[in-house]
């Protein structure tokens, strides 16, 4: 089956081409490294928007399931 994985963080990347699975795990799999590999080629990009997404559609626009990486300063640290 054809899975799409559209990436949101300071912009948004839709996958027009998506990439074929066996089944939902190992697209979910496959979402979890996409997240992870982009994270440590640029982990500052992830600190930029305070939130990265990758949410994950079937061929028709259903999607499936998101996967999110969410951080949050602590106050004492924030700059005002």
């Amino acid at each position: 089956m054809r899975y799409f994985f559209h990436v949101e963080h300071t912009k948004v990347l839709k996958d027009n081409l998506g990439s074929e699975h066996r089944d939902l795990e190992s697209a979910k799999r496959h979402a979890v490294k996409l997240v992870s590999d982009m994270l440590a080629r640029e982990p500052q990009t992830f600190w930029d928007a305070d939130q990265f997404r990758v949410t994950v559609a079937e061929a028709g626009g259903l999607v499936l399931f998101t996967v999110e990486v969410i951080a949050s300063l602590s106050p004492a640290i924030r700059r005002p």
